[in-house]
């Protein structure tokens, strides 16, 4: 009885997972829960340079990401332009599959 039990537990387990992995390539948005690793600094930093010099670079403060040929990041930043005046701008990133992975 107990090697049943334990087989339908890890059944549920393992349902459960494919479920979790379903859901999150339905196109969805999903939240990071941190932003505050260099990953997401540095891509937000790159949005701020391709805009060009009348805008600083400040932080992410949040975002989502999409899996869809890749990835979709949708990030609130905070920039600044010449004189100092911040404010947080909503931008989008698409990450080819290649350049997620690190690759050249």
């Amino acid at each position: 009885m107990r090697t049943s039990c334990a087989a339908a537990i890890l059944l549920i387990v393992a349902v459960a997972a494919a479920a979790a992995a379903v859901a999150a390539d339905d196109g969805s948005w999903t939240p990071i829960g941190s932003v505050s690793g260099a990953h997401f600094q540095q891509l937000g930093q790159w949005v701020a340079d391709d805009l060009g010099a009348p805008m600083r670079f400040y932080r992410v403060v949040s975002g989502k990401r999409q899996n869809a040929a890749g990835i979709n990041y949708q990030f609130i930043v905070a920039m600044g332009n010449r004189v100092g005046v911040m404010d947080k701008y909503k931008v989008e990133v698409h990450v080819t599959v290649a350049n997620a992975r690190g690759e050249h």
